[in-house]
């Protein structure tokens, strides 16, 4: 599962936020785990990639395209 684009919104500053709670997102990489990028507050899954190179390309192509 990549960036689940419903569930984020993006800041004036570029910083990924849970569209519910408002919280900057949190990203956690963990040996032989998938890369997660988790809302602090409310633990919604806001994206899952199998690598840090997926998530890198996946998070920067969304800043870029907004």
């Amino acid at each position: 599962m990549p960036i689940n684009e419903h569930l984020i919104e993006l800041t004036n500053e570029y910083l990924i936020t849970c569209k519910q709670c408002h919280s900057i997102a949190d990203i956690t990489v963990v040996d032989h785990s998938p890369v997660r990028l988790i809302c602090p507050h409310c633990h919604e899954t806001l994206g899952s990639w199998a690598t840090t190179t997926m998530a890198i390309f996946d998070l920067t192509s969304l800043v870029r395209n907004r």
